[in-house]
């Protein structure tokens, strides 16, 4: 990344043909820039930040190319901080293509995510906030679009701000303390230190447990259909889809590599995974399949483990899990009683006494309520979560849960009279992983992966 004032130019809008297209210029001189090729010149020169100018925009050899409308920003009043326009003309690919050229003749094509992280450069934004702008546009339910737009507000960065600020509070008392030992000064009140760093656990706390589950809005919830051939996984597949994505026979083994969709329930995604049936199989191929299964089992965030309702009726108590799937993934499945439809609902209730099962039929109107309501049960975060700070990238909720660690080691080194310099190191510890969230203090190396999962445009 090339960390400069050097103008750059890039296409914020998607290409292909539409209504019309938006080219952004940020940098040193822009206004001057884009005036060299505009008519009428003066006017856009004069432009006051925030306003409109109307006219025509010419090649390097003054021939018209389009008629546009140009958003003049005043440094620091733009996206970037820094002097920018933005060129909105007909959305014919070519315009907007040749217009581009024009200007890369004095300013060079932005990298992927450079105009945001140019704004975090000139304290337009924090990281926090810099990150919600790609979440929000990258959303995939109106669950990650609610909380990206509260990140990109800053309504999160205002909390994590206002506990860095009462850590540092904290540690001012301890450093305080260390500086003043040898004075015959009043001591601080150990009482008041421990409340303080006390609350400062409950409150990191609470964002890395709200954390855990924020993250499935943001990343979206990994399901896993498993079970036995013919359980119904492919037809189930296809009904939280609603098209039939997945081939539906009555031979066993038909599913023999994973399929991968996504749909929205409740606001949130789901990513939904139809394996192969789990079962001994003499077939190299199929085994494979069943190999993958137990792979994306234990990745996945839940395991619907489907059993056919017609099939164990009037038998001895089904065998619920295959042998060969570990116990970490049994802990993780909930059990679907499938086909319900199929058999008397009278002869079901004593079946899986004892285990938690959900019903579902994708014959039978809203057969797949209960299913839908036990899924979402599982990750729902209550609803007021939306007005609250929430964490859902990964990389914040790893950096907190490293601060939350830091400050629980200062508790306990208060708690256990080790030392002001041990409870104020700590403290710092748990500052900088707060810091590194909002890049107050970030590696550049960081900053490269961060940015570079932008657009190019943003």
């Amino acid at each position: 990344m090339i960390f400069l004032s050097d103008p750059i130019v890039a296409l914020i809008t998607p290409p292909g043909s539409a209504a019309i297209a938006v080219l952004r210029l940020s940098g040193k001189n822009s206004v001057g820039i884009a005036a060299q090729h505009f008519r009428p010149r003066k006017k856009l020169l004069k432009a006051t930040s925030h306003t409109l100018v109307h006219g025509i925009f010419h090649d390097e050899e003054g021939i018209p190319i389009d008629e546009v409308l140009i958003s003049v920003f005043r440094a620091p009043y733009s996206y970037t901080g820094e002097e920018s326009v933005e060129i909105s003309c007909h959305g014919n690919p070519h315009l907007a293509s040749r217009i581009l050229k024009v200007l890369l003749r004095h300013a060079r094509h932005a990298k992927a995510g450079e105009f945001t992280l140019r704004a975090v450069l000139n304290g337009k934004l924090d990281l926090a906030r810099a990150e919600a702008v790609n979440d929000l546009i990258n959303a995939r339910s109106a669950k990650a679009e609610t909380a990206a737009l509260m990140q990109a507000q800053g309504i999160l960065s205002a909390h994590l701000k206002g506990i860095l600020d009462e850590i540092t509070e904290a540690r001012m008392r301890c450093e305080l303390a260390i500086d003043f030992s040898d004075q015959d000064i009043p001591q601080i009140d150990l009482d008041d230190l421990k409340t303080r760093i006390d609350m400062l656990c409950a409150k990191t706390g609470a964002l890395c447990m709200e954390g855990n589950s924020g993250k499935y809005i943001r990343d979206g919830i990994r399901i896993c259909l498993a079970g036995a051939p013919n359980s119904g996984k492919s037809s189930l597949f296809n009904a939280f889809l609603k098209h039939n994505r997945a081939i539906v026979t009555p031979h066993p083994g038909t599913t023999r590599d994973y399929l991968e969709e996504s749909f929205s329930l409740n606001g949130y995604t789901i990513v939904l995974y139809d394996t192969a049936g789990l079962r001994e199989s003499a077939d190299e191929i199929e085994r494979h399949g069943i190999d993958r299964s137990l792979e994306l089992m234990k990745e996945a965030d839940l395991v619907l483990y489907l059993i056919p309702a017609d099939q164990v009726l009037g038998s001895e108590p089904p065998e619920l899990y295959s042998p060969s799937l570990p116990q970490e993934t049994r802990m993780k499945c909930l059990f679907v009683l499938s086909k319900t439809d199929l058999v008397d609902p009278s002869k079901l209730e004593t079946f899986l006494s004892g285990v938690p099962h959900v019903p579902a039929s994708i014959v039978m109107e809203n057969g797949l309520d209960a299913l839908s309501a036990a899924i979402i049960s599982r990750f729902e975060l209550p609803q007021e979560i939306v007005n609250r700070p929430l964490i859902t990238n990964t990389r914040h909720l790893g950096a907190l849960e490293r601060s939350l660690d830091s400050l629980r080691k200062a508790k306990d080194a208060l708690a256990e009279d080790a030392g002001f310099e041990f409870v104020a190191f700590d403290l710092i510890t748990a500052s900088s992983a707060i810091e590194e969230i909002l890049g107050i203090i970030t590696p550049d190396d960081m900053l490269q992966r961060i940015f570079g999962n932008f657009c190019i445009g943003k």
